[in-house]
């Protein structure tokens, strides 16, 4: 029908409305199991020419409302009833063949109530490509409307508009986000995924009473997971560029270390030894994108590549009873991950959404990408003082009033380098970056998992960086600094206890 958006809203709006119309402050679902298989969306799935202009405005300087009209046309509104009905969420009359028009829906006698309401964290398929296309919408001006095309579903064709979909594929970093990432190329269409190991050097142990010592290589639950997972989806598993399989660039071996496009996701601190082995290898590609918590500078060519904010959470579990042996558990995978909007952005938004990941080339990804930051830096290495994941976190009144003080002095250290993406934050970006860290739950923040697991953390790049800043700016920022030194003091510590363990073990004993 008419829906009126403002202006710029982006994807913070696609979602949140779709969760006002469907969405429930409880987890229980008016459907027992959501997603089965379904039609596909056409593409585009919003009507091209839909976004009109209001007769309030005055032109540029004083604009009216954006409207969008009549953005679904029958055979988006057909492809949403059907998935709806695939569902099984609304009653249909049964004489009613599946492809009859606007008006199926109307309700038999006895049926049950057609106001669907979705558990917090169980959107279903249909609701979040409503959710894509509306944030779409949102940034379009009048004249400019080519449709939206942001199927949730796999599909290996490019719509009108839509980059080419990539043949190679190299992801670097095989851990959570690593395989989740070769998992949905694969099952995206891509024909060549590598999966590149990651080869930063794990501690020698574990911290004491978490996930037991000496795990390294092989023994790594984590990376042991990730290798399962991508492997199962169909990636090829290596540990070295020499190991890359002819597969992966056909038709030239001078070649054959070429990719058209590389998701590199390590931790900060790895950036510039994946860069460097990326080069003594001979490996080259089209376009990067670097899939990262923290601020750092810049590591790959700046022309090449493109920045990742990721709003998920991913653990690994071992379950038996999956066919590969573990699972993949992710948390907001209902929020797109979010990239700038220039073309090597849109590329890799658009590979993702091709490939069932949620993606957007944002015009206010200077905001959103600091929004996460923020968000990762009042909780991360709180976690790791407080021993707590994010619910444990916020219930501690503690360490929530000593998050509140680093992010008041977060905004104050970051007030003049990140002024752009600071202006495009909300009046109420507070209550909106602890809204978020509440969204994860019982998830334990990657550096606590980090620190359990006898790694190194991402200090420099997370709060580390505030301090940076503030001096630079002849700030105060005493309660960053401290957090700082304290978690540094911790993995010393950590390490240190390690070392003895270690020599302990290497005593030898007499019977």
């Amino acid at each position: 029908g008419t829906g009126g958006l403002r202006h710029g809203a982006g994807m913070r709006g696609g979602v949140e409305l779709i969760r006002e119309v469907f969405g429930s402050d409880s987890d229980s679902d008016d459907a027992d199991e959501l997603n089965h298989p379904g039609p596909s969306p056409p593409a585009p799935l919003m009507r091209p020419g839909c976004v009109v202009e209001t007769p309030l405005g005055d032109g540029a300087r004083n604009p009216g409302m954006f409207v969008a009209r009549e953005a679904l046309g029958e055979d988006a509104r057909r492809w949403l009833l059907d998935s709806i009905r695939a569902d099984d969420l609304v009653d249909f009359p049964d004489d009613e063949p599946s492809t009859a028009g606007s008006d199926r829906c109307a309700p038999t006698g006895g049926g049950r109530n057609q106001a669907m309401r979705f558990g917090r964290d169980h959107l279903p398929r249909w609701a979040l490509a409503l959710a894509d296309a509306v944030a779409k919408l949102a940034t379009t001006r009048p004249g400019v409307s080519k449709g939206v095309s942001l199927s949730p579903t796999a599909s290996a064709s490019a719509s009108a508009g839509e980059p080419p979909m990539p043949s190679r594929v190299l992801v670097v970093g095989g851990g959570r986000v690593g395989a989740y990432l070769a998992r949905a190329l694969k099952d995206g269409g891509v024909p060549h995924v590598v999966l590149k190991m990651s080869n930063r050097n794990r501690a020698r142990v574990h911290a004491p009473g978490k996930t037991g010592p000496g795990k390294t290589g092989a023994d790594d639950p984590t990376r042991t997971g990730a290798t399962a997972i991508a492997t199962h989806a169909g990636a090829t598993c290596v540990a070295a560029y020499e190991d890359l399989p002819a597969a992966a660039d056909p038709g030239s071996s001078s070649r054959r270390a070429h990719f058209d496009l590389v998701f590199v996701a390590v931790k900060t601190y790895a950036l510039r030894a994946v860069r460097e082995e990326m080069e003594a290898a001979g490996v080259t590609f089209d376009a990067v994108v670097l899939a990262h918590n923290g601020m750092v500078d810049p590591v790959f060519d700046p022309s090449l590549t493109a920045r990742a904010s990721m709003p998920q959470s991913w653990d690994i579990v071992k379950d038996d009873g999956d066919p590969c042996g573990y699972r993949m558990v992710v948390r907001n995978e209902d929020k797109p991950w979010v990239l700038p909007n220039t073309t090597i952005g849109e590329r890799f938004a658009s590979t993702l959404r091709r490939c069932g990941v949620r993606a957007v080339a944002a015009p206010d990804f200077e905001y959103l990408v600091l929004e996460k930051y923020f968000i990762n830096g009042v909780a991360n290495l709180l976690s790791v003082v407080g021993d707590v994941n994010c619910d444990g976190l916020l219930a501690d009144r503690g360490l929530t009033a000593r998050s509140h003080r680093v992010f008041d002095e977060m905004m104050a250290s970051l007030a003049v380098d990140h002024a752009a993406g600071l202006a495009l934050a909300p009046d109420d970006f507070r209550d909106v970056v602890f809204a978020k860290v509440a969204s994860y739950g019982a998830h334990y923040p990657s550096s606590k998992q980090d620190f359990d697991a006898g790694q190194p953390l991402e200090i420099d790049s997370l709060n580390g960086y505030v301090v940076e800043r503030a001096r630079a700016n002849g700030i105060v920022a005493t309660e960053n600094e401290a957090l700082v030194e304290e978690v540094r003091r911790m993995v010393e510590a950590r390490d240190a206890a390690g070392d003895a363990a270690g020599d302990a073990a290497a005593v030898p004993t007499r019977a």
